[in-house]
């Protein structure tokens, strides 16, 4: 039930933590797709809180889950394969934007005004964030991948 418990949370409180450092970067820029310029800072003001209380919950969570965890277990590599696969699929979707528009720009076939700027800031920081959690995320999950069942056992001599 402990353990259970833990991830749970830390699923759900970096899930969300993640989302809302995502919004708190794209509303900086004030870029959020579908927002009024005018409502970006309270789009801001509330992605900050949500970041502010989630990242520490799923900091204190992930630690104790990753104590109790028994890693040849299907949920920890589920956990790990999740935020991983999420890391990267959201690093390579918004890098393609971010360089699709730098490129439009050195084209010549989008100005570089205050819509581009916001929109690369947006992307930059997304793009940088979402590197960050797939990084963190796959360096534990091939630390602790799931290997065949003759490979953990000791070699005979």
């Amino acid at each position: 039930m402990g353990v259970r418990y833990t991830v749970t949370v830390s699923f759900l409180a970096l899930t969300i933590a993640y989302g809302a450092t995502l919004f708190a970067g794209w509303s900086m820029a004030r870029a959020v797709p579908g927002v009024a310029t005018t409502e970006q800072t309270s789009v801001l003001a509330r992605s900050l809180a949500f970041a502010i209380i989630g990242w520490p919950i799923w900091a204190i969570h992930w630690r104790w889950a990753r104590r109790d965890w028994s890693w040849d277990g299907t949920a920890p590599q589920l956990y790990l394969a999740f935020f991983t696969i999420m890391g990267l699929v959201a690093s390579a979707w918004i890098g393609m934007q971010l360089i699709s528009r730098l490129l439009e720009i050195l084209f010549g076939s989008r100005p570089l005004d205050d819509d581009s700027i916001s929109y690369l800031f947006g992307a930059l920081w997304s793009t940088l964030v979402s590197l960050g959690l797939w990084m963190y995320h796959g360096a534990i999950w091939l630390r602790h991948r799931r290997r065949p069942a003759d490979a953990r056992q000791p070699s005979p001599r």
